[in-house]
């Protein structure tokens, strides 16, 4: 184990903030930006997306370069046990069993259609971000709150981070009541998506169907 990090997805961690910061954008929102552009074929107009997606995502790499300033690249012992290790691993397992959760309870409510469950940036959403960014921004902002730096710099850094998954959260909260179009219809026997019009039977389709200021009654 590299500086108290999970093998491979820790790596980042140890190479600085920078490094850091940039893995856990790239995670999201950098590459559902590329799958939405090349495989969904269209542009995240940021209006149009989730709160949690377009801002939150962003405070969390925020936080997790901040994080990792701060703690040097390396976890502390007092979160050691959450950082490497067998806990480490219960973190990752434990965003993915929740994202497969909330993958199967959204179609199943009928927030979701099934074809936009299978959408590309669905499926990265639910097997990659939550795992991976989920480890990545936990372990560095548990290890930059609880590092031993008592500067009026590393204080600022800390309140930083405390707002940045602060703010993420909310978001999150914020995006259940406001749903969003999130994902498209999706085919993946013509790698597009499904042709209009779509069929308006899920939460997000009619929220995406619905103006944001309907027109008043004269």
């Amino acid at each position: 184990m590299s500086a108290g990090w999970l093998p491979w997805l820790g790596v980042p961690l140890s190479h600085g903030p920078l490094a850091a910061a940039v893995t856990a954008f790239a995670i999201s929102p950098g590459i559902p930006i590329l799958l939405a552009r090349t495989l969904e074929q269209r542009w995240l107009r940021p209006r149009e997306q989730f709160v949690a997606f377009i801002y939150g995502d962003p405070l969390l790499a925020v936080a997790t370069g901040t994080g990792t300033g701060v703690s040097h690249g390396t976890a502390p012992t007092a979160v050691a046990s959450l950082t490497s290790g067998a806990g480490a691993v219960g973190v990752v397992v434990t965003w993915l069993v929740f994202g497969l959760w909330q993958w199967w309870d959204e179609v199943r409510s009928g927030y979701f259609l099934p074809a936009q469950a299978v959408a590309p940036t669905k499926v990265w959403h639910q097997l990659l971000i939550y795992p991976v960014l989920g480890y990545l921004g936990i372990a560095a902002s548990m290890a930059g709150l609880t590092a031993a730096t008592h500067t009026g710099t590393a204080a600022a850094a800390k309140a930083l981070i405390g707002v940045c998954v602060l703010a993420w959260l909310g978001a999150h909260l914020y995006d259940r009541r406001h749903p969003k179009l999130g994902h498209p219809p999706y085919d993946w026997r013509r790698l597009r998506p499904a042709p209009h019009p779509w069929p308006r039977t899920s939460t997000t389709l009619l929220a995406a169907a619905t103006p944001p200021h309907p027109p008043k009654a004269a």
